[in-house]
């Protein structure tokens, strides 16, 4: 029965794997560009909020053009995606901002990891979001 239901579920995700790994790699890319440039900002004293608000927009903007013409191979209708992606975005970003508020200040996480934390946990609904509704 547990097999079953998992070679069931298996068939499932599968035929999503190649995708989901083209979607890790350009998110990773993006994130790579996110903290690489977070880094950069705290090395020359820009404050850790300040830093993570701006180099939130890079990997925002690395990532669309990652996920949509790589991950999904979206090649149309670029204007009516980059509006679902922009809102999508606004309310991850909102929410990354109060993750990394939230870590740094009242659980006393360093501001790198706190802004690592931030991304990997927002990484796991994006998939789904992005390919049923941001590119649909």
């Amino acid at each position: 029965m547990i097999r079953r239901s998992f070679d069931e579920a298996l068939s499932r995700i599968a035929p999503h794997a190649p995708q989901f790994a083209r979607y890790l790699l350009s998110g990773g890319t993006a994130a790579g560009l996110e903290i690489g440039s977070y880094q950069l900002m705290l090395h020359f004293g820009v404050w850790y909020f300040t830093a993570a608000k701006i180099s939130g927009m890079v990997g925002l903007l690395a990532a669309f053009i990652g996920h949509k013409f790589f991950a999904f191979r979206k090649r149309r209708e670029t204007s009516r995606q980059l509006v679902r992606y922009a809102v999508l975005q606004g309310c991850n970003y909102i929410i990354q901002l109060a993750m990394v508020y939230t870590f740094v200040e009242f659980a006393g996480i360093n501001a790198t990891i706190a802004k690592i934390l931030a991304i990997g946990i927002t990484v796991l609904w994006n998939f789904f979001l992005y390919k049923f509704f941001v590119y649909a």
